[in-house]
């Protein structure tokens, strides 16, 4: 909340994170813990967050997406295992990977999770065209007229990502970033053109 400036970190603060009814049923609803969260992923996180985005950005291309462990059936059968079945001693999906075992090579099940992700920390430095962008839609006054974002602190994080580029930082300034588009699209915040792509020159 160090981002934000006193007003808007006092507005946010007086709008609960989550409806009363997904609170009070994450803390003492019905059944274990982890059927709890399930509960919550279900009703919640799962169709207004992951699928909202799976559909928006499939049908943007124009493609009918599939979700196979999503089948009702699936997820009747997933919310009944016990949660040893589910998560245990650290190792998550624990169904799905003894169901897969014998059926896909070994390096496959032992291999790390390979999320699909931007550079962005290589990408948000400077002499990139993202960086001046975004320089240019999170500049100081546009920040002072929005009254949403402490002007010092967003300075702060580009010249931290100036001199020492990490992950953290850079996925901060793309949150911040992505938010600003969204205002400028959404809310009439003053438009500010994107970043061209460097023309190829055939030799």
């Amino acid at each position: 909340r160090r981002l934000y400036t006193p007003e808007y970190a006092a507005a946010v603060r007086s709008v609960p994170a989550l409806p009363e009814e997904a609170t009070g049923a994450l803390r003492s609803g019905p059944g274990t813990v982890l059927d709890r969260i399930t509960a919550f992923e279900i009703g919640y996180r799962l169709p207004a967050y992951h699928l909202r985005r799976v559909d928006h950005l499939s049908m943007a291309s124009a493609v009918e997406v599939r979700l196979p462990f999503c089948q009702r059936s699936v997820v009747r059968h997933a919310v009944r295992l016990p949660d040893r079945d589910r998560v245990h001693g650290g190792a998550v999906k624990r169904a799905l990977y003894e169901a897969a075992r014998g059926l896909l090579p070994g390096a496959v099940l032992a291999r790390e999770k390979q999320p699909f992700t931007l550079p962005i920390a290589d990408m948000l430095t400077p002499g990139w065209p993202l960086w001046d962008y975004a320089r240019d839609l999170l500049a100081a006054d546009r920040l002072r007229r929005s009254g949403q974002l402490s002007p010092g602190a967003v300075d702060r994080l580009f010249a931290h990502q100036a001199a020492r580029p990490g992950n953290a930082t850079a996925l901060a300034l793309w949150a911040l970033l992505v938010h600003e588009i969204w205002r400028e699209r959404f809310r009439g915040a003053p438009p500010v053109a994107p970043p061209q792509e460097p023309e190829v020159v055939a030799s």
